[in-house]
């Protein structure tokens, strides 16, 4: 019997390679979206750790106040920008969530097709093999009848 074949290998490969690359983008911006949240706990950090500094002086300049006030300001401005975009990274992670789910969907669906060829084949080669096998047995009884023949 002929090698097994499936003729979407070149498809399923194919497939099973655009699902790698689409995980890999989602990897991806799943590292941006954690650099994004350390980005902005590292903003609040410093923002807490300087006040506490400030207010933790026996005497405070009004303009210490007011450049605190300020950083502040700049602080939470810098946080909701970084907070905007962590909902735009977060979007678009759900969105390659989906691309990839539909991609490995495609890939498993080419895989289960192989799987399936392959049990047909392989209970096809079984049939053929057995077939081969009481042919053979046939023949040996045929040729030892024959020679059994011969002898009387």
């Amino acid at each position: 019997m002929k090698r097994f074949h499936f003729p979407l290998e070149r498809v399923r490969r194919w497939r099973e390679g655009q699902a790698a690359l689409e995980e890999m983008k989602l990897e991806q911006l799943l590292g941006n979206l954690a650099a994004l949240r350390l980005e902005r706990e590292t903003i609040q950090l410093e923002r807490t750790r300087s006040q506490k500094e400030l207010l933790e002086q026996p005497f405070v300049q009004a303009i210490e106040l007011a450049l605190l006030d300020a950083y502040r300001m700049h602080a939470q401005i810098k946080i909701r920008n970084i907070e905007n975009r962590e909902l735009d990274v977060g979007a678009q992670v759900e969105q390659q969530r989906q691309r990839l789910i539909e991609k490995r969907r495609e890939a498993e669906l080419l895989e289960r097709l192989k799987r399936k060829s392959w049990g047909d084949w392989q209970a096809a080669s079984d049939r053929e093999q057995e077939s081969l096998a009481s042919e053979l047995h046939l023949a040996r009884l045929t040729r030892h009848r024959s020679r059994g023949s011969l002898r009387t």
